[in-house]
């Protein structure tokens, strides 16, 4: 059977290089759900081999990586939505990989016509491979809670609590999970307190040590301005426990308690240091200031000292008058 040389071609690129080399490969998985307006990331890993086993060519760097959407080859001018090689890329799809082992893809702002199948493509030195089996992203349209509060039962977002009832003691705990009709998988999930914008993302918030503070309506929304796609509030009362150790209340104690000892033990320690610094340049200069003493009182010492020598006389044993004969004798006397 006769096969068209553009059919041909065309295979070879479905399934990759020749030979179909099981070291080329990209994985990323089959589907997943993106709420409408949220930001979801596809995560995606590619391998290649090191030396192309029909050309004996060495294959040591990837020059270009492309993600395209509902295309089997990703190719040449095929429509992508992210090509290395091209700076004028839609900016709401972001590549979070690199040009080593990782393709991760994230698309923000998710809006109802991004579903399709996405495949990524990577071309070596050596080679190119494109992903054939792609994964399917679905675009799910979640109806805004606050536009809607009658729809109680069917709403699509909602806020579901490890406890059952809205009413907790201080010190107590509790996780808010907040759920949808579509999969959360890397969805980017923001929470509120009576309107008020909390730190906390992701799907679950966790609530420890409970205090009045916690208290309030909580909301979770798949927009960072929570303007749609907001859920219903949960509502959550705090009672005061009095008879019961409340381990939010210890921490506000202790902690300026031991901020206080830190100062006063690092103000003491600087003390010491400064103390025992002025000791030893203080001990230097006294020690010179002796010497200096020492030294004036030896040179006074010795201008003092006069030495005297004896002086002997030496005379005839006959006692009739000096004459020329009798001698005396005087020593030098040193001063």
């Amino acid at each position: 059977m006769k096969m068209n040389p553009w059919t041909l071609s065309v295979l070879l690129l479905l399934a990759g290089p020749l030979g179909a080399d099981p070291d080329w490969h990209v994985e990323y998985p089959d589907s997943f759900c993106v709420v409408e307006g949220s930001t979801a990331t596809i995560p995606c890993s590619f391998t290649h081999p090191k030396v192309h086993k029909e050309t004996g060519a060495v294959v040591d760097r990837v020059e270009r990586v492309v993600w395209c959407p509902k295309h089997q080859i990703c190719q040449g001018p095929t429509p992508n939505v992210y090509d290395s090689s091209n700076v004028r890329a839609d900016s709401r799809f972001l590549y979070l990989g690199d040009l080593v082992r990782n393709c991760t893809l994230k698309i923000i702002k998710t809006v109802k016509r991004d579903a399709a199948t996405y495949r990524f493509r990577f071309e070596t030195n050596g080679g190119g491979y494109t992903g054939q089996k792609g994964v399917r992203v679905n675009v799910t349209v979640v109806k805004n809670v606050r536009l809607t509060v009658s729809s109680t039962d069917g709403e699509d977002l909602k806020v579901r609590s490890s406890v059952t009832d809205h009413v907790l003691k201080e010190g107590g705990q509790v996780t808010l999970t907040c759920t949808s009709a579509c999969s959360f998988h890397q969805l980017d999930v923001h929470w509120y307190r009576n309107g008020h914008t909390l730190s906390e993302t992701g799907p679950a918030l966790h609530l420890s040590c409970l205090t009045n503070d916690d208290a309030g309506n909580y909301t979770c929304s798949l927009d960072s301005s929570g303007q749609k796609t907001t859920s219903a509030p949960w509502s959550l009362v705090v009672l005061e426990d009095e008879g019961r150790n409340k381990c939010g209340s210890d921490w506000r104690v202790t902690v300026p308690v031991v901020s206080v000892l830190l100062a006063v033990f690092l103000f003491l320690l600087a003390g010491l240091v400064f103390a025992k610094r002025r000791r030893a340049q203080k001990k230097p200069s006294e020690v010179i200031q002796k010497q200096e003493v020492d030294c004036k009182q030896e040179a006074v010492g010795a201008s003092e000292e006069v030495s005297y020598s004896t002086i002997h006389f030496k005379r005839n044993s006959s006692r009739s008058a000096p004459g020329p004969e009798h001698e005396i004798v005087y020593s030098e006397v040193v001063r």
